[in-house]
């Protein structure tokens, strides 16, 4: 798979930021990630942000930009400078930020100054934010481009016709986070744990906090892409999504293994195209093969525009199984293959950048090195990461079971509403990443409404993955079960426990563990109130986290138990239940015999796995068909493909 392009600077924006730097300098805090050292602010984050959808032509705007705090009547500052700088796109309650503080109204300006290359004089012009949390108003010139709600999900607005022919250009982003004062999907970010951390909510992270960067595209151009691999038909069916209807337009897809094109399929747009993948290379944690893919706008014989993909051949799925003399039950299916799913809770904040890592490859090294430990799964909890978080995870062969953030507050109407475009926004987003096998929509009740029909939505949004309803079934009201979805989830931390098998839905331990202690040094608020630091150290913790690993072993062998979730990777502000302390500096596990025991619960599965396809669904379950009674599996166990 050919590498990301990275980006360009303009001599003029160079110069800008230069002049800036002397007045930016990262703000102090509690602990720092070795990766603080690395960032620098005339070449913040500069790798491609989107990796399911490449253009080889952008430019970037991280560095510094001037800032202000602002509130609802502040008027726009066209043309005026503003006192302070911030580096984008670090939260501006992070230390990377240079700010590290509150802002009374919840409200910022950011401005920049940018000019755009010659060369895309007669070219559409794209603005793309990665993410802002919460609400973002831009303008570009003095005149409104567009406003986006929502803190996990990208976004575009076509500026050209707010740009001067020539000339240096200004940008104005005004943003409002409301953060827990309002029924929006923050996650666990809490505005009153940032002067005191405590217990399970964290500081907030508020604006902008991933890339920015512009882009020249056609009049017409792809807008969006999705694919959708089917390892039964060895075909992998790809939708190209012009940004307006036009009945002269159509669309080619081919696939690539290098330059060497393996399937090529075309025909209209906003529908399937069937690209043929024959003896198709699956993907597994162990081979994590991912094939190129190019897409093409066509008029005619003309090429309106193009861009490059990636996929990889793999499918989850639900598999009857009887054993032990009952059933059948159901259990999860990597490839027609059943794989027992062992990763480590990941809230994924950083104490130098709390939602943006410092750099890519801080970015990369959590995933490789929670791989490297033994694991085969990680569970995203309540954070949307960067595209490139996911890219990093399909490229080093790690399944991700991704939470949607919740809520603690009582919605009204409107706010649910919200909820459910982010709710889509966020598979829709991030569905073409073959490591996300497993969607959870509500985590512990928190928030929760109308679970069976959200749900069912999501089911049918995406069809091909798991849907879990409710990570928790047993959190707080252990009698509500929504009986929905395709995983039955319970939260059991000392010990871990499997919940009773429903022959509709599989069985996993979403949460378990938080065997902490503290390690002088490495902790984030000396005097907070600690959660999760219960064991004397690292012999202590070691010798109960290998215990609980031989407990899901039986749970697995004797239970149906499919996965596990341990709580959790790295320590965080003042929770000190990690695999790592909070600045990824010191491992406080014997690394050894927590690799060792990570690996016993699903390694043998890989043994007989299928490599190249050979299509036979075998005994497994179709997604969409997951609430229906299973059929016996009259050979007493499962199908599997050798």
């Amino acid at each position: 798979m050919r590498s990301l392009p990275h980006f360009f600077l303009l001599a003029s924006t160079w110069i800008w930021s230069t002049a800036a730097e002397s007045r930016w300098q990262p703000a102090e805090a509690p602990l720092m990630t070795p990766w603080a050292a690395d960032v620098d602010p005339d070449n913040v984050l500069p790798e491609y942000p989107r990796p399911t959808l490449v253009r080889d032509r952008w430019l970037n705007l991280n560095g510094i930009w001037e800032f202000a705090p602002a509130t609802a009547a502040s008027p726009l500052p066209t043309g005026e400078s503003l006192a302070e700088r911030i580096l984008v796109p670090f939260p501006w309650e992070s230390a990377l930020s240079g700010i590290r503080r509150q802002m009374p109204d919840h409200r910022a300006v950011y401005r920049r100054p940018f000019e755009i290359p010659a060369t895309w004089a007669k070219e559409r012009v794209m603005l793309n934010f990665g993410a802002v949390d919460w609400e973002a108003t831009v303008f570009v010139n003095g005149r409104f481009a567009g406003q986006h709600r929502g803190g996990w999900d990208d976004f575009s607005f076509d500026i050209t016709p707010h740009l001067k022919e020539h000339g240096p250009q200004e940008l104005i982003i005004q943003v409002f986070d409301p953060t827990n004062h309002a029924a929006i999907a923050v996650g666990k970010q809490n505005h009153g744990k940032f002067a005191d951390p405590g217990r399970y909510t964290y500081s907030p992270a508020s604006g902008i906090w991933q890339t920015v960067w512009l882009e020249p595209v056609p009049d017409r151009h792809i807008a969006d892409i999705h694919n959708d691999p089917d390892i039964d038909r060895s075909v992998l069916e790809v939708t190209i999504n012009p940004d307006e209807l036009d009945e002269e337009l159509t669309a080619v897809a081919i696939a690539k293994i290098g330059e060497r094109e393996i399937g090529r399929a075309a025909g209209p747009v906003n529908a399937p195209l069937v690209v043929p993948v024959p003896n198709a290379r699956l993907w597994w944690p162990d081979d994590p093969f991912l094939y190129d893919l190019e897409v093409r706008l066509m008029r005619g014989d003309e090429v309106v525009d193009s861009a490059t993909s990636y996929f990889g051949m793999r499918k989850i799925s639900l598999m009857p199984v009887v054993e032990n003399g009952r059933g059948p039950v159901q259990k999860l299916a990597l490839n027609h293959t059943f794989f027992f799913q062992m990763g480590p809770l990941d809230q994924g904040y950083w104490p130098d950048g709390l939602f943006t890592a410092p750099t890519d490859e801080a970015l990369r090294w959590d995933v490789a090195e929670i791989k490297a430990y033994g694991y085969n799964m990680i569970r995203k909890h309540i954070k949307v990461e960067p595209e490139r978080w996911f890219y990093h995870c399909d490229q080093l062969g790690i399944l991700v079971w991704q939470d949607m953030p919740s809520t603690f507050k009582q919605r009204t109407e409107a706010d649910k509403a919200q909820f459910e475009i982010e709710l889509a926004r966020m598979v829709r987003a991030n569905w073409n990443h073959p490591s996300i096998v497993n969607w959870i929509v509500f985590n512990e009740h928190w928030g929760a409404y109308d679970v069976e029909r959200l749900t069912e939505f999501v089911m049918a949004l995406d069809p091909d993955r798991l849907v879990t309803g409710n990570s928790g079934i047993d959190a707080g009201r252990p009698d509500v079960d929504y009986q929905v979805g395709h995983i039955k989830d319970n939260h059991s931390y000392r010990p871990p426990h499997a919940p009773h098998p429903p022959h509709n839905r599989a069985v996993v331990n979403g949460e378990y563990g938080a065997i902490g202690y503290k390690i002088p040094g490495h902790i984030w608020d000396v005097d907070g109130d600690w959660v999760h630091h219960n064991y004397e150290g690292r012999e202590a913790a070691t010798a109960e986290y290998v215990k609980f690993v031989n407990q899901l072993l039986e749970y697995r062998d004797n239970d149906a138990l499919s996965g596990a979730v341990y709580t959790q990777w790295t320590d965080l502000e003042n929770e000190m239940n990690g695999i790592y302390t909070y600045d990824r500096k010191v491992e406080k596990h014997d690394r050894a015999a927590i690799t060792a025991a990570n690996r016993s619960l699903w390694v043998d599965a890989l043994a007989n796995a299928p490599r190249r396809n050979t299509p036979s669904p075998g005994n497994t379950t179709p997604l969409d068909q997951s609430s229906a009674p299973p059929q016996t599996n009259t050979d007493g166990g499962p199908d599997v493909i050798n």
